[in-house]
């Protein structure tokens, strides 16, 4: 499953995990918290070596606390983590 609505670019995230490589437990976007209730994965993509920028992610699909459900991906070269999309 992909989300109707996409960020181009994806907006970047201040995320909470229980471990540094772990799932997201909370994250704060545009000023406001959002605690995680229920996630999904990660599902890893990879970009291959043959079209020269390796691309490594981990994508998390989320519903928080508030009902709400979004796209997250940690890109695993530096752990930073950023919103692509959100579900309808």
């Amino acid at each position: 499953h992909r989300p109707l609505l996409l960020r181009s670019p994806p907006a970047a995230l201040e995320v909470f995990a229980i471990a540094p490589a772990g799932p997201p437990r909370q994250f704060r976007l545009a000023g406001r918290e959002h605690r995680i209730a229920h996630y999904e994965g990660p599902e890893r993509i990879e970009g291959g070596w043959w079209r020269g920028r390796t691309v490594r992610r981990d994508y998390y699909r989320v519903q928080t606390e508030a009902g709400e459900r979004y796209w997250l991906f940690r890109r695993l070269q530096d752990g930073q983590w950023f919103l692509p999309g959100e579900f309808a």
